[in-house]
């Protein structure tokens, strides 16, 4: 068993020591970290197991002190004893004091949330590896304990991923945190942010803790103590869900699923509203069984519509664009039908409530299909915003559509939009100038045949970019 341990260390499974040193929390610790390092490094591993444990003991006692700093109660009687051991010096109190303090640190630790029981487990064996390093005399017939390199390694792979390299904040503390970030009046849904201050350093314990949490509030609509509207606080944490979903898809599956039942008993207004937060990611789906998803389905169904010409209701509109997931397609079969049944401005308010590249040909369609100047503004403005999601014949579509309804290649805002259009489609490289050079070529055919309109912020925004010569025809590209 020790041999395929060691072979696993050796094997670079285990964490890279010395590049998790430079990440030790506490720049007071870091030196001993540094010397264990060194100690290795010469062979002297009794002393690098000494040290490391020199290391740890040192972290917490930092740690716990910079918690009563902060105002922590129960940490306040800990710096106390603290403070009176070290008065005493080196004398046989002080030194008996200390090591009365530095016998409870993993308890301590423990108690704080600074480590979970498990890393209590580990750490404590590197402190009985220390005694059997610093006194010789725990053997008998005067063996001297002489402890393998990859046993010193290990012991300094545990001591930095379990405590060394994390700040100094307790489970609950680091939730209250999470709590007032999500409340913030200037909240910013930044997922590098959520996922480095709330999931990647903290540790596993509070990690899932924080995950269930937000689970919780995403789901169930929770009262945030009246520092948010229910619903927006809801969609805050769904925000954060998804961010965490991305380091961990499995953990907040399973954060969401423990809330299952409490999820279907509640009223269809909260589960709808919890459709359109999450219903795009498959870890919602893993709790909702055929029941639900019938119930939902029919919920979305018989939402209510307007007039043709008029706006859809926001919750409508916002359940139907849920169509663009392919979870939500699969489970709620009726969606796509649903959304066929709609007028034309209705579909196109649908599309707009979140652009994805489902909607791509749809939105292709209504280039085609406007009847009016401004339902050709309308499709113009819907193609800007998905043009992130074109590619290269859907551009060409779209464009061909443009040029041949007149409704469309007429209307006041589209040779602005066409500008948009050109610049928002950049991700697809030079390659997209023979499209709009096309385009423009059409154009100008019209033009010849009468038509006045013309599309010249458009020449000139290729004309920039390198792709025709200024006052040039539009045919006339390099």
């Amino acid at each position: 068993m020790f041999l395929a341990w060691s072979a696993w260390v050796k094997n670079g499974v285990m964490a890279d020591v010395e590049s998790l040193i430079g990440q030790v929390w506490d720049p007071d610790v870091r030196p001993l970290v540094e010397e264990a390092w060194r100690c290795y490094n010469a062979g002297a591993i009794r002393a690098c197991i000494t040290t490391t444990w020199s290391a740890v003991t040192a972290d917490i006692i930092t740690k716990l002190v910079r918690l009563a700093d902060d105002g922590d109660g129960q940490a306040v009687s800990f710096r106390t004893a603290l403070a009176d051991a070290q008065k005493k010096g080196l004398s046989k109190d002080g030194v008996q004091a200390m090591q009365k303090i530095e016998a409870s640190l993993l308890d301590k630790a423990v108690e704080f949330e600074l480590i979970d029981s498990i890393g209590s487990r580990e750490l404590e064996r590197i402190r009985e590896d220390r005694n059997l390093c610093a006194h010789p005399s725990l053997r008998t017939l005067g063996n001297v304990y002489e402890p393998r390199p990859e046993v010193a390694r290990g012991h300094m792979a545990v001591a930095l991923e379990t405590l060394l390299t994390h700040p100094p904040t307790q489970g609950r503390k680091v939730v209250d945190e999470f709590s007032t970030y999500i409340c913030d009046p200037f909240f910013v849904p930044s997922h590098p942010h959520m996922q480095a201050t709330f999931f990647d350093r903290v540790r596993t314990a509070t990690r899932k803790t924080i995950v269930t949490f937000a689970a919780k509030h995403a789901l169930l609509e929770l009262d945030p103590e009246g520092r948010l509207p229910v619903a927006e606080h809801s969609d805050r944490m769904a925000l954060a869900l998804i961010a965490f979903a991305q380091r961990d898809r499995e953990l907040v599956r399973t954060a969401v699923f423990g809330q299952s039942e409490r999820f279907q008993v509640l009223e269809g207004a909260s589960q709808l509203r919890a459709l359109v937060r999450l219903g795009d990611q498959d870890f919602f789906w893993s709790m909702v069984d055929q029941a639900l998803a019938a119930r939902l389905q029919e919920m979305v169904v018989k939402l209510p519509t307007t007039a043709e010409w008029e706006p859809l209701p926001p919750v409508t509109a916002a359940a139907l664009a849920m169509v663009r997931s392919q979870y939500a397609r699969e489970r709620l079969p009726g969606l796509e039908a649903r959304l066929a049944e709609l007028s034309w401005t209705h579909r196109l308010g649908v599309a707009t409530v979140h652009p994805d590249p489902y909607f791509v040909p749809t939105v292709v369609q209504f280039i085609d299909e406007a009847g009016s100047w401004r339902s050709g503004e309308q499709a113009g403005r819907m193609l800007v915003q998905h043009a992130s999601f074109l590619t290269l014949q859907t551009l060409r579509e779209a464009l061909n559509g443009w040029w041949e309804n007149p409704e469309c290649r007429t209307a006041a805002e589209m040779p602005n939009l066409a500008v948009l259009l050109f610049h928002g489609t950049s991700h697809l490289g030079p390659q997209r100038a023979s499209a709009f050079i096309e385009f423009l070529t059409n154009i100008r055919a019209l033009e010849a045949e009468g038509s006045y309109y013309s599309y010249p912020l458009l020449e000139e925004a290729l004309s920039r970019a390198g792709h025709i010569l200024a006052g040039s025809s539009a045919a006339s590209a390099p």
